[in-house]
C-alpha cells in the first residue's frame, strides 16, 4: 500500500511540475508581449506628439490663405503697372526713332 501511495504522490509531483514549467512559458511569454507593447506605445506617444506639432501649423494656414491672397493682388497690380511701363516706354521708343529717321 505504501508503495502505491508514494508512485501516486509521484505521479502528481511529475504533473505539477509538467503544469508549473506550462504556467512559467506563459508567465515568460505575457512578460515579453507586455514588454514589447509598451515599446509599441512608447513609439506611438512620441509619434503622435510629432502629428500634435505638425497640425498645430494648420490653424496658421488660413492667415497664411490671407496674406497670400494680398500678396496676389499686389502682384496684379505690379504686372498691370510694369505692362503699362512696357507699354510707354515702346511708344516713346517708337517716337524716339521717327524723330531720328
Amino acid at each position: 500500500m505504501e508503495t502505491a501511495i508514494i508512485v501516486v504522490w509521484s505521479a502528481t509531483l511529475v504533473v505539477a511540475l509538467i503544469l508549473t514549467l506550462v504556467i512559467l512559458k506563459l508567465v515568460f511569454l505575457i512578460l515579453r508581449t507586455e514588454r514589447d507593447i509598451l515599446q509599441l506605445a512608447h513609439i506611438t506617444l512620441s509619434a503622435a506628439r510629432g502629428i500634435e506639432r505638425n497640425t498645430a501649423l494648420i490653424s496658421g494656414l488660413e492667415t497664411t490663405k490671407g496674406v497670400a491672397g494680398n500678396i496676389l493682388s499686389v502682384a496684379i497690380a505690379i504686372e498691370a503697372g510694369s505692362r503699362s511701363i512696357g507699354e510707354k516706354l515702346s511708344a516713346v521708343g517708337q517716337a524716339l526713332s521717327q524723330r531720328r529717321s
